[in-house]
């Protein structure tokens, strides 16, 4: 086993990372990408993270930090649907060797980001007799069967069970997942690793509550927070019905944060529910919002909700205890690892019903606590998330596993 340093080509052929986050098709693997990517470079590797672009013919590199660049690779083909491009794995594969041999840029392994990434990462490995390590982020058959109105095609669920099969390593964030993924394919514990996100501190850290509302012009005696795409899956009918539930007099405002133009229809549903529910005048749609921000709505808010149906770990999970604000959760993703569901958590609440009755009592008896969290409770309980410690997992995994 040797002690060298690695270059690794990180595939994210469907989404750039320094795309706007909260939209359609960029969110927690941006973060993840970038944190562990820049951690990564920090220690002295290297890190090529390619992207598919929709641009004139050719490849476009751009160095983003110390050791890590980004390689947007344009077929010319302009802008293509996300399900449309599992037909072009052939070309995108061509067109990244194409890059190698020009650039002479040579790997120790391929970590493929996504199924679509991962149908080109396995033409790759075959190609370049690489290791392939395939993280998923979110499983179709998981969205599936969570919450049917996502209707992922059946040739993802095909894919994904033939990625988990031949790729050498498949990688999660959370603990839940890699019990998904053993679960659903039957695999052998040893091939799945658990490598969680970590967590910007220098970036989510709290605001003081006056002052950020000041900055968002938002009124409310007590506002209610969720972040995120705006998506079936993301369960924010449950939100808005329980919201609905809770007393007037609390004079709560629920803030909804995050989606662009793809989520309007959505949108329109959800304020359709909420007036029927009587509830319009109290809620509020932010769009796209820039990532640097979302410590500003964090600290905003009395509590932040993560009502979704799945999630293959959950960073709002530990952005809002950073900036001192709980959260109330079903059991999805890092939740069952974060918060104690049989003891009062400084964190926040776990909710194990997808009952609107139950989540506005955790809702309210969440958001009527008078203080924050501590600053030592913030330290002592997310420590463990540091895109440090993710990166040296890593590392340690695929020298062991590799021989690299």
């Amino acid at each position: 086993m040797g002690t060298k340093l690695l270059r690794m080509a990180f595939l994210s052929i469907h989404s750039s990372p320094l795309g706007q986050m909260g939209t359609k098709d960029t969110g927690g693997m941006s973060t993840y990408l970038l944190g562990l990517s820049r951690a990564l470079g920090e220690e002295g590797h290297s890190v090529d993270i390619f992207s598919r672009g929709s641009g004139k013919k050719g490849s476009f590199v751009q160095d983003i930090s110390p050791g890590m660049r980004l390689i947007t690779l344009n077929d010319g083909l302009g802008p293509l649907a996300k399900e449309d491009l599992f037909w072009h794995t052939e070309n995108i594969a061509a067109l990244l060797l194409d890059f190698t041999e020009v650039s002479r840029s040579e790997y120790d392994l391929i970590f493929s980001h996504y199924w679509l990434s991962g149908c080109v990462g396995r033409v790759l490995s075959n190609k370049m007799k690489l290791p392939h390590l395939v993280m998923f982020h979110t499983l179709g058959q998981a969205k599936n069967e969570n919450c049917p109105a996502e209707n992922e095609p059946a040739q993802r669920l095909l894919e994904e069970e033939a990625l988990a099969f031949g790729s050498d390593l498949v990688v999660t964030a959370a603990h839940s997942e890699k019990e998904r993924v053993a679960r659903y394919y039957k695999l052998d514990p040893e091939k799945i690793a658990v490598i969680p996100c970590g967590i910007d501190r220098n970036l989510f850290k709290p605001v003081a509550r006056k002052s950020a509302r000041d900055k968002l012009a938002l009124s409310g005696e007590k506002i209610i927070l969720s972040v995120g795409r705006i998506e079936p899956v993301k369960g924010l009918d449950l939100l808005v019905r329980a919201a609905a539930l809770l007393p007037a007099e609390d004079k709560i405002r629920l803030v909804i944060a995050g989606g662009d133009s793809s989520g309007e229809s959505r949108v329109a549903e959800l304020k359709e529910l909420a007036a029927g529910a009587g509830f319009s005048g109290m809620l509020t749609f932010t769009g796209s919002i820039d990532h640097n921000r979302l410590p500003l709505y964090y600290s905003a808010a009395n509590v932040t909700v993560i009502s979704s149906a799945y999630e293959s770990f959950g960073m709002v999970a530990l952005e809002s205890p950073a900036c001192g604000t709980p959260v109330v959760a079903g059991p999805v993703g890092i939740i069952p690892e974060l918060l104690d569901p049989d003891h009062p958590d400084t964190l926040g609440c776990l909710v194990g019903s997808r009952d609107p009755v139950d989540w506005a009592a955790a809702i309210r008896k969440t958001y009527m606590r008078s203080d924050q969290i501590s600053a030592t409770d913030i330290t002592a309980r997310l420590a463990p998330y540091n895109w440090d410690a993710s990166a040296e997992k890593l590392i340690d995994l695929v020298r062991k596993k590799f021989n690299l």
